[in-house]
């Protein structure tokens, strides 16, 4: 589980390197600037529709599990 927004920032760009993939594709996969995804990712503002298509983008899914 990603705990905090540093965390998020990691995961995220490590995910974008291992697909080959980059800040500004993904920014153009989403229609909008690099900058605004590199804010965003540091920030960690994105809201779950985009993660969404993120995910997909990715080759992943999301999935809820409940909990124990």
């Amino acid at each position: 589980m990603i705990k905090n927004k540093i965390e998020f920032e990691y995961f995220l760009k490590g995910k974008l390197a291992e697909n080959g993939l980059n800040i500004s594709k993904l920014a153009e996969s989403l229609g909008t600037s690099q900058q605004n995804v590199s804010q965003r990712i540091k920030k960690a503002t994105f809201d779950y529709i985009e993660l969404s298509k993120i995910a997909d983008l990715l080759g992943y899914d999301i999935e809820w599990i409940k909990r124990k």
